[in-house]
């Protein structure tokens, strides 16, 4: 069995070594005599308490892979590494990719170790130094919180209380659960919260429910926060093809929809389960995209108008109060992710053209020729300007 570390062979890697000054993989340790080669292409503290860690693993069937410390949280999630298995002309069962999440409620300072198995034999110790420097912690649901959700549960299709229901699991942190699922981790970023929502939940007498809550930089007593994975600013999580709320009745002032209703198959649907669960005045406070490119596929249903939120929200018994562009939402977003996804994507001869183009002589083009780069199919998929579609009964 060989490991290839940061400063040895990286054959696959296309990060240098400078990206890990912070953060530094020290040493593999090897605990089998398996042919096995794993591969460690990033590490990066995305906060002082989660690390991330990427890599490949070559010469060993893949089976159920677990990651263990008994420093902190850790999820380790295979993944599909084409351009791995391309290279060794092996097939994707043999070479396939990982992602390792690391998180804790400490910094992450000092010198990690990690535990690897497949199939519950041992693979290899990770050995990680880090230094946190001056990154901000992600914060972890309170206790409270965790109370809170308990107390207001209700499975909605059974009516049975968190006490009855067998359907759900309370973990020894609080944490609500489904029995007998294992939820894979999945998150890119770490969210903040509104000003206007921080201001309604420093009222203690306000109750807030935060659907799709991800990793946020806050947590409050107050609020029952849910997701699908198991994200450590959860109260409760839930089974993706859920479509009702499991709580009781108009017992929130204040539903969060973040960047939520695009990426569910029945937003009509699901603005009904949020204005069931609002009491008599409560609020909704939300983001949703217009003109933003495809993104978390295939879990990206929907863009919005202003008009089409006016029509769904009238059926689903809410009045609009509000719509409008605010400053993370103004046209120079969109511009910026169609420019860098089209920079990042087509061939370096056409963005070097386009790099030397002014801005004028780019737009006269762009209004003469629709066909000006070369874009991979998923891609153009994700940044076209629409879809022609053909339905039969």
């Amino acid at each position: 069995m060989t490991a290839w570390p940061f400063g040895k062979k990286r054959n696959a890697g296309k990060t240098n070594s400078d990206s890990f000054k912070d953060c530094r993989v020290m040493d593999v340790k090897l605990t089998s005599e398996r042919p096995v080669k794993i591969h460690i292409d990033n590490a990066e503290l995305k906060a002082q308490n989660w690390l991330s860690v990427t890599g490949w693993i070559k010469g060993l069937k893949k089976g159920e892979a677990c990651a263990t410390s008994n420093l902190g949280h850790i999820h380790f999630i295979l993944t599909d590494r084409p351009d791995v298995c391309h290279q060794f002309k092996i097939d994707s069962s043999l070479a396939y990719g990982f992602t390792l999440h690391f998180l804790s409620t400490e910094p992450c300072s000092g010198l990690i170790t990690i535990n690897l198995t497949m199939d519950c034999l041992p693979l290899a110790d990770i050995m990680i130094s880090s230094n946190p420097g001056n990154k901000p912690s992600i914060p972890f649901a309170t206790r409270a919180a965790k109370k809170l959700t308990q107390r207001l549960y209700l499975n909605p299709a059974t009516g049975r209380t968190i006490i009855e229901d067998q359907d759900v699991t309370i973990l020894s942190d609080g944490t609500i659960t489904p029995s007998g699922i294992k939820l894979t981790f999945d998150n890119t970023r770490i969210g903040n919260y509104h000003l206007e929502v921080v201001d309604l939940l420093s009222d203690s007498n306000m109750t807030g429910l935060d659907i799709g809550c991800g990793i946020r930089d806050m947590v409050f007593d107050n609020l029952v926060t849910q997701d699908i994975y198991p994200t450590p600013t959860a109260t409760i999580i839930t089974q993706p093809a859920e479509n009702k709320l499991p709580f009781r009745d108009a017992c929130f002032d204040l539903v969060i929809l973040d960047s939520v209703l695009e990426h569910v198959p029945w937003p009509l649907d699901f603005l009904k389960e949020a204005a069931r669960v609002l009491k008599r005045g409560g609020k909704i406070i939300g983001d949703v995209p217009f003109l933003q490119p495809l993104h978390l596929a295939p879990y990206h249903f929907f863009n919005f108008t202003p008009h089409g939120l006016k029509e769904v929200a009238k059926r689903a018994g809410l009045k609009l109060r509000y719509v409008g562009a605010q400053a993370h939402q103004r046209p120079e977003f969109s511009l910026e992710w169609f420019l860098r996804r089209t920079f990042d994507t087509i061939p370096s001869s056409e963005a070097d053209r386009l790099r030397n183009m002014k801005v004028g002589d780019f737009l006269d083009e762009l209004t003469i020729n629709k066909d000006m780069f070369t874009y991979p199919t998923d891609v153009l998929t994700e940044l076209s300007a629409g879809f022609h579609f053909k339905m039969q009964r």
